[in-house]
Parts: structure tokens; C-alpha cells; sequence
């Protein structure tokens, strides 16, 4: 099987002159507040913790609670990954924790805990809060008055294709090269960038013609908005125009959509438009900070990407 070149510069949505900035020049620019509003019980097998963390992965700290309280890695759940170069709070729960000390660890601290009857599981928490800062911006820069508060393009952000794309360039190697034996956890991790990558190649098209807002024909809607699909296994729920669109993609991505349905995962639906809501935007001197709130499985950096020509300042 062969691959054909791949640009994750997907369209954008609106057209109009961006602020030039610089992101995450300081760690506290970029901070993400998971927002969670589970009523806890207060007893149960699962301990619940409210962790602070600087400048590390989810799973980076969920390695080192397995190791504090003596469990296995399987034991300690979290409700969505967070931005490693950044200050975030998420929940963590720990089954049968050994131990009822609180960590200590110079990356990451325990803000809360409680106790609760049933397990953390990806998708528990209903979305994040943001608190942006974009620095060394023109004092004449004019940032458009509805930034953030349009309806906003759904993409999967570059995080999830790896530093520089690398993790979707080993993933098209991958396909390319048919060779299926590898490890667990890199085919998983595989299988959700290529799934990303159809996904994001469906809403790209759908933005060209301007049809990517509201359902055209055909269409799944998901709490009123239009979906692209999540490749697998099945036949396309889709039909009429929309149909039209997704198989389009699925002929440019032969290779990926072949090996997707292979693997077993089955077909679902993502919706193409996010919303943010709670927007605060405060422009002071030569930085911008912006407060707002995505839904889960949506990308603040996507959302910027619209209005801000950013460059990541080095770590």
C-alpha cells in the first residue's frame, strides 16, 4: 500500500488578518482547568485526587501516582489527557490505594481529595477551562470583536499528530509498509492519529465549501451540530451530499481507511463545529489573555489558530 503526501495545514475557517504572537513564552501562559461537576459519594474503593500539574503529561503523572500509592498503572484512571508545557488541574482515581499519604513531587501537587464507589473514565468530565496568554503582540494589533465567540472548526490539534507531525509520519510509514507487528500500544497510538487525520481531512473539505457550519443532506447531527466520521469498520451512516464529501476522502486515504477497518475499530461520529463559551478577551501592552471554555475532546490551539499566528516559544 502507498500513502499519498500529507499537509496538516487544514483550511482555515475565516479568512481575515491574524494577531502575530508568541505562545507559551512563560509555563503560567497556558493554563487548563478541567471542568468536572461529578457529585462524589464519599466512600467506595476509589480514591479521588485533584492534582496540579507543571510542565508534565497525564501519563507521566499517572506513572508516578501508580508508583506513591502502590497500585498497578490499570488502577489509576484520569477523564482526558492535558497539555504537557502548561499548568493544569484534572482528576486522577486511585483503586485501593496502599497508602493514604498524598504525594510529594516537585512537577505536580494534590489540590483535593475525596472518595467515590465507581472508577475515573476517559470522557467523565464535561470539557476545560482556558486562561491564555499571548505575548509580544503589536500594540496596533486588531483582534476581530467575535474572536472565539463564532462557531469554530472541530479539528484534532497538532498535539495530536506529535512534535513536528512525527507521530503521523510514523503512523503513514506504518500503513505503507504493512508490517502489523507492532507493539499494543503504538498501534493504538497509530490508530487515533490516523482516525484524526481522515477526520480532519473530512472538516478541511467541508470548510472549502463553506458547508462545514450547519447539516447539509445526508448529514448526522450530534446535539444539533454535523458530524464527520471517526474511521472504522461499517458502512458510512451518512447519505445524499454529505455521503458524497466523506467518500471523497475515504478514496484519497485508501490505504489509511483500508487499515482502520482492518484493525476492527468500528465507525463513529465527531462533531465538525465546536463552541466556546465564557469568552474574556483583555488586550494590555504587547500581550492578549483569553479566558474561555471548550467542550471535552476539543482543542484550545485550534481555536486560536483562527484569530492568532502564534509561535510556540522554545521550551
Amino acid at each position: 500500500m502507498s500513502t499519498p503526501p500529507i499537509s496538516t495545514d487544514w483550511a482555515r475557517a475565516y479568512s481575515g488578518c491574524r494577531v502575530v504572537g508568541t505562545l507559551r513564552d512563560k509555563l503560567a501562559d497556558f493554563q487548563v482547568f478541567e471542568v468536572f461537576d461529578r457529585v462524589f459519594s464519599g466512600h467506595g474503593e476509589h480514591l479521588y485526587i485533584l492534582v496540579e500539574k507543571h510542565n508534565l503529561n497525564t501519563k507521566d503523572v499517572q506513572s508516578a501516582l501508580a508508583n506513591h500509592y502502590g497500585v498497578s498503572l490499570v488502577d489509576v484512571s484520569y477523564a482526558g489527557l492535558k497539555d504537557k508545557r502548561s499548568i493544569a488541574q484534572q482528576w486522577f482515581s486511585i483503586r485501593l490505594p496502599k497508602t493514604a499519604q498524598r504525594p510529594t513531587d516537585k512537577h505536580f501537587s494534590v489540590l483535593e481529595e475525596t472518595k467515590h464507589d465507581r472508577k475515573l473514565r476517559p470522557g467523565d468530565h464535561q470539557g476545560n477551562r482556558f486562561q491564555i496568554r499571548i505575548r509580544n503582540v503589536s500594540e496596533s494589533a486588531n483582534l476581530a470583536p467575535d474572536a472565539l465567540q463564532q462557531p469554530l472548526p472541530n479539528y484534532f490539534g497538532p498535539q495530536r499528530f506529535g512534535y513536528q507531525g512525527n507521530n503521523l509520519h510514523r503512523a503513514l510509514d506504518w500503513v505503507s509498509q504493512s508490517t502489523p507487528r507492532i507493539k499494543r500500544g503504538v498501534r493504538a497510538l497509530y490508530m487515533s492519529v490516523l482516525r484524526s487525520l481522515v477526520f480532519n481531512e473530512v472538516l478541511a473539505s467541508r470548510i472549502r465549501s463553506d458547508t462545514w457550519r450547519t447539516a447539509l443532506n445526508g448529514d448526522i447531527v450530534l446535539e444539533h451540530l454535523p458530524t464527520g466520521p471517526l474511521w472504522g469498520r461499517g458502512r458510512l451512516p451518512t447519505s445524499s451530499d454529505a455521503l458524497v464529501i466523506e467518500q471523497s476522502v475515504q478514496r484519497q486515504n485508501k490505504a489509511v481507511c483500508d487499515t482502520l477497518e482492518w484493525v476492527g475499530l468500528k465507525q463513529e461520529r465527531r462533531a465538525l463545529v465546536m463552541r466556546a463559551s465564557g469568552v474574556a478577551i483583555q488586550q494590555e501592552d504587547d500581550a492578549i489573555e483569553l479566558r474561555f471554555s471548550l467542550p471535552k475532546g476539543s482543542y484550545a490551539t485550534v481555536a486560536l489558530n483562527e484569530y492568532f499566528d502564534v509561535k510556540e516559544a522554545r521550551a
